[in-house]
């Protein structure tokens, strides 16, 4: 055998040797992770929850209010506060209205509404025994909340 027959077959032999290895580790490393099946949401998917919320929102505090306070007793889940022991021995009723809806903010722990305006009129027995009513408003009426998505929309909850 000559001397290049013989640098010609350990060459082969080489090149042999490293397809072989790189064979093995490429069959055994782990396979690169594919796309996730759920795309990330789109910015109009995003849009369409919020506006979702927003209108969920609007029906739910429309609810609220309809109600009014009858007794004193003011509707739960609502972020109605009035400050009226002061005023009232005994509130008989309030009447409220929404000037200013608060706007949805979404978070990852759910949902800020922030910068509504509530008009809250107050009718009863004044601290002296005499007839009273009040108007109190808020410029700054807020709530907060969880959001999730079902098959048919949103679930909003108002704590």
């Amino acid at each position: 055998m000559t001397r290049r027959t013989r640098w010609l077959l350990g060459g082969g032999a080489m090149i042999v040797v490293v397809l072989a290895i790189a064979a093995i580790v490429w069959s055994t490393s782990g396979r690169t992770p594919e796309a996730s099946s759920s795309p990330p949401p789109s910015p109009t998917a995003t849009v369409d929850l919020l506006a979702a919320a927003q209108a969920e929102l609007k029906e739910h505090l429309e609810q609220c209010t309809a109600a009014g306070a009858p007794n004193g007793v003011v509707p739960d889940a609502c972020g109605i506060r009035i400050p009226w022991g002061t005023e009232f021995a005994v509130v008989a009723d309030a009447r409220f209205r929404i000037e200013r809806m608060p706007q949805v903010a979404l978070s990852d722990d759910g949902f800020v509404a922030e910068g509504g305006e509530l008009v809250a009129t107050v009718t009863g027995t004044g601290q002296d025994g005499a007839p009273r009513t009040e108007t109190y408003r808020t410029d700054d009426w807020s709530l907060r909340g969880d959001i999730a998505r079902t098959t048919t929309g949103i679930d909003l909850t108002v704590w």
